[in-house]
């Protein structure tokens, strides 16, 4: 069976009884990059079918791989044995919300020719006569799902394309930097200017020496401004995690935890943003919400299960990594509102600071607390609004509920396929 074949048979079966069908389909395009050549492109391609039935409130689960009428019907069959265990928390019914909802996505990056981007890619990395050697990878993502109930059905489809390079240059002190795009508009694909940020990280980053354990203005790249909110921030405000009492916003709910200049709010419906959809993968209507206002934790996430746990409605956020996986509460597209000041005039002004490029222990932060210890370890000092030494291995520690009460963000932003981040600086920070 093709995808217009298995759609329109998962929706005569979901017309009939209560059963939800969600497919995905995955492939990559991809080649890596060392020193000066291009690896061989790799092609992969991967789908499946979850088949989900609820009966007296009970859900059962069976994913296929192969798609036909008679594995189609077997797979039900299996799902149905599955929900009479009755082991599972009792839902009331697949979701009926509906949205009208359009969201764009560019239908011609699809049809980019990945051997020619290989190619421009190569042609702008060995022309420079700086760069010594490179790594790297180039890929196209194209991803299409469909999702049906006894209510509703809806498809979503988009491409996108990630160039990521690492480059050594020929100078005598050790340099390396690197830099990661995403693009999901044709429009926007900028070989050179992603390997002319890999050159100016690598400049930044010349012979690292140890860091002197002392007080500093921090500067964080957007790269790692995304890392800290998804790792430290985004995960605390997740419901079921809160109802359990295993996020450290548990009990502060419209209260000023964070910066007033943090404002993140979640958009479902932008265009051109992978993480839009209308309508979650369990069938309830996404909408714009204000996560943090003005610092102030604002609103929880909710799939149906956790919902369910702390006796609230679906908040629309009921989503699946892919069609192995179960489901878990996620955020669509997550914006983070700029600051007023240009990134270059912030570093102008600061008289002791760092750039701060990577850090590391981001797996050993406690969620249930806010705690974390992270360690510097690529990092560009700043005396009197120049840059001078790199250095490395200093600690920043501290709890979240403390830690990003003065945060504030450049006016510059990047985009991260489903988020818009700024550079953010911290006044003031021991490191030790």
């Amino acid at each position: 069976m093709n995808k217009n074949e298995l759609l329109d048979y998962c929706s005569k079966l979901s017309k009939k009884e209560n059963i939800e069908f969600y497919y995905q389909e995955n492939n990559l395009e991809k080649s890596n990059i060392e020193k000066f050549s291009i690896g061989k492109n790799s092609y992969k391609e991967n789908s499946a079918l979850l088949i989900k039935v609820l009966i007296n409130g009970q859900i059962g689960e069976y994913t296929l791989n192969k798609f036909n009428i008679e594995n189609i019907l077997a797979g039900i069959k299996k799902a149905k044995n599955v929900a009479k265990l009755k082991n599972n928390l009792k839902i009331k019914s697949f979701g009926s919300s509906k949205s009208k909802t359009k969201i764009k996505f560019d239908k011609n990056i699809e049809n980019i020719c990945f051997e020619k981007l290989i190619e421009d890619t190569k042609k702008e990395l060995t022309k420079d006569k700086y760069i010594k050697s490179y790594e790297g990878s180039i890929s196209k993502v194209n991803h299409y799902n469909f999702y049906i109930n006894p209510y509703f059905e809806k498809e979503n489809k988009n491409t996108c394309v990630n160039i990521g390079t690492h480059i050594n240059t020929k100078f005598k002190k050790p340099s390396s930097g690197g830099f990661s795009s995403i693009f999901t508009k044709t429009k926007d694909i900028d070989i050179n200017n992603n390997i002319t940020q890999a050159k100016i990280n690598a400049n930044n980053l010349l012979n690292p020496k140890q860091g002197v354990k002392d007080k500093y203005t921090l500067i964080f790249i957007p790269e790692l401004i995304e890392e800290i909110f998804d790792e430290l921030i985004v995960p605390a405000t997740i419901g079921e995690t809160i109802f359990k009492k295993e996020s450290y916003l548990y009990n502060l709910k419209n209260k000023e935890v964070f910066s007033k200049n943090i404002n993140l709010v979640e958009k479902p419906h932008l265009d051109y943003f992978l993480g839009s959809q209308s309508v979650d993968d369990e069938g309830y209507k996404t909408t714009n919400k204000n996560i943090i206002n003005k610092g102030k934790f604002k609103t929880a996430i909710y799939d149906v299960y956790g919902s369910t746990l702390a006796n609230k409605k679906s908040s629309g956020n009921g989503f699946r990594s892919s069609a192995y996986g179960s489901i878990s509460s996620e955020h669509t597209n997550l914006i983070l509102e700029n600051g007023k000041n240009k990134i270059e005039n912030l570093i102008a002004k600061t008289k002791k600071g760092i750039l701060v490029y990577s850090m590391m222990g981001f797996h050993t932060s406690n969620l249930t607390n806010g705690e974390f210890s992270l360690t510097i370890n690529q990092g560009k000092e700043i005396i009197n609004g120049k840059f001078e030494n790199t250095i490395t291995n200093l600690n920043f520690t501290g709890n979240c509920k403390d830690s990003f009460k003065n945060i504030q963000f450049s006016k510059e932003q990047m985009f991260f396929g489903d988020s818009l981040y700024s550079f953010g600086i911290l006044e003031n920070i021991k490191l030790i």
